[in-house]
């Protein structure tokens, strides 16, 4: 699968992407919740909504990453950034399995996903992927004479069975996300062959999922170091035959 890394603000860099060729984009950006360098400008805008837009293809689905609570109220400030252009369709609730901070409050164990569409009738959905890859299963023929899926084995839009990355697993990021969060997005939503958006590519996670599931990868980065972080794990990931 082929695979282009962009160094450079995804603002300018996007030009460079054919309009109407993207099949799915995924995005992770900075939440202004460290204080961390990269971590302390607010890039989304209405600007890269429309940018975006234009680069995604009618059967484009985008998925953002994003947080809720007293100090990552991301999810607030971009939802109606992308709302106003985008068809929103979900907000996905992934449940982690260890618990943050240290102020007066409830446990901060979440981290929202909002998934969005550019035409409502036309986005891709493979059907077959909405259930859990390790409990897929058949009725026997059932009252209406045909085998069908359980549907108690759907995924749900709470995702409680992915685990966080822990003590980062030798991956030079702050805020690495899980590879199976990212292969579940990417089998609902494209086929091999596929073209996938990551602009804020960080440790190159989408990255890898892409070139396991045989896609083809856009990543753009700022950072270098995690730009050369992220080239690096997805030039080492085997493609799978």
């Amino acid at each position: 699968m082929k695979t282009r890394f962009y160094l450079g603000d995804c603002r300018k860099e996007l030009h460079k992407v054919r309009d109407e060729s993207i099949d799915l984009i995924i995005l992770d950006p900075p939440y202004l919740t460290t204080r961390e360098v990269w971590d302390q400008e607010e890039v989304v805008s209405l600007e890269l909504s429309q940018l975006l837009y234009t680069k995604a293809k009618p059967s484009c689905s985008l998925y953002v990453w994003c947080g809720i609570g007293e100090k990552s109220q991301s999810l607030i400030r971009w939802f109606p950034l992308f709302s106003e252009i985008w068809y929103f369709k979900d907000l996905i609730t992934w449940k982690k399995r260890r618990g943050i901070g240290m102020r007066k409050g409830w446990l901060y164990t979440r981290e929202e996903i909002l998934w969005f569409v550019k035409d409502n009738k036309r986005f891709v959905w493979n059907k077959e992927e909405q259930y859990n890859q390790d409990e897929k299963n058949e009725f026997t023929e059932g009252f209406s004479g045909y085998k069908c899926l359980s549907e108690f084995k759907r995924i749900t839009n709470v995702w409680t069975d992915i685990p966080e990355i822990l003590g980062r697993k030798g991956i030079k990021h702050f805020t690495p996300k899980p590879l199976k969060a990212l292969e579940r997005i990417l089998r609902v939503h494209t086929k091999e062959g596929d073209i996938v958006l990551d602009c804020f590519m960080g440790s190159g996670t989408t990255g890898v999922a892409c070139k396991k599931l045989n896609r083809h990868f856009v990543g753009i980065e700022l950072n270098q170091e995690f730009f050369n972080l992220a080239r690096d794990r997805i030039n080492e990931t085997e493609e799978v035959k």
